[in-house]
């Protein structure tokens, strides 16, 4: 659910390092944990402060779009990896640094229950269904696949792909998606992950008759509607619409979006 989100300074409590360009940032707020669901997210960046003192490396002033890893409690975590200027600004940042964030925006995972649920991720992707995972694992049966490019992009789940076969099977996510749908008896499918393993998961689901939820990955400048930036296909060949991935999005049913045009 969308709401009017103000920008906020909060100090970053603790830093976690994980496994290759991946670590998670965790803050304190008992306010954003109680309105921040599954599938929603934050546009956050090092504080202006911070942007002065390092001024010479040039660090861009853009918000990132960061998708929540857990929150409990008050506890809020944004799990990151460092792949370019905007995330290596923060992958900078310790813990007594202050963030600038704005959120929690968009619109997130439905939480449907007594169902039998397949998590599909790739990559960066496996945060949000972390943060789902907590939420739904009481009430469904969830079966969970996660494809990286190699072993440093491997996290906990139930099955692992990489497409060099460091680890786990080697290839795609989505080449044994159709196995487990059938094997699983799924009826529910969850994912996240690049546009072109969403685009795969979202035939195989379809030709299935599978209902389907994605997160959608997009470039963003404001992450509150007004750039239309993000904006992504929806509707038939015959009949269709842009909507942004900031505002009515990230999640979408992967029925509605026009796959062909992306």
């Amino acid at each position: 659910m969308n709401h009017n989100p103000e920008r906020r300074e909060i100090a970053i409590y603790s830093r976690e390092e994980l496994c290759g360009d991946y670590f998670i940032l965790w803050i304190w707020d008992d306010e954003l944990s109680k309105i921040s669901n599954p599938g929603q997210f934050f546009e956050i960046r090092a504080h202006s402060s911070l942007h002065d003192a390092w001024d010479s490396q040039r660090i861009p002033k853009l918000f990132k779009p960061i998708s929540v890893y857990d929150n409990s409690g008050g506890r809020i975590g944004f799990f990151i990896k460092n792949v370019g200027p905007g995330t290596s600004a923060l992958a900078r940042l310790k813990a007594g640094d202050t963030l600038e964030l704005i959120g929690p925006l968009g619109n997130g995972f439905p939480i449907v229950k007594g169902r039998r649920v397949l998590f599909l991720s790739g990559g960066i992707g496996y945060p949000p269904l972390s943060y789902l995972q907590k939420e739904l694992i009481n009430h469904n049966l969830i079966f969970w696949s996660h494809g990286g490019a190699s072993s440093a992009d491997v996290f906990p789940c139930d099955e692992v792909w990489t497409v060099d076969g460091s680890f786990g099977k080697q290839g795609m996510v989505t080449e044994g998606m159709a196995d487990l749908l059938l094997s699983k008896k799924i009826d529910l499918v969850y994912s996240c992950g690049p546009g072109s393993m969403l685009k795969q998961a979202a035939q195989i689901a379809a030709a299935h008759g599978i209902e389907h939820y994605t997160s959608m990955e997009a470039y963003m400048a404001c992450g509150i509607g007004v750039c239309h930036g993000c904006a992504v296909p929806v509707g038939t060949d015959e009949d269709w619409t842009y909507l942004r991935v900031c505002k009515e999005g990230p999640v979408f049913n992967a029925a509605d979006v026009l796959w062909s045009e992306l």
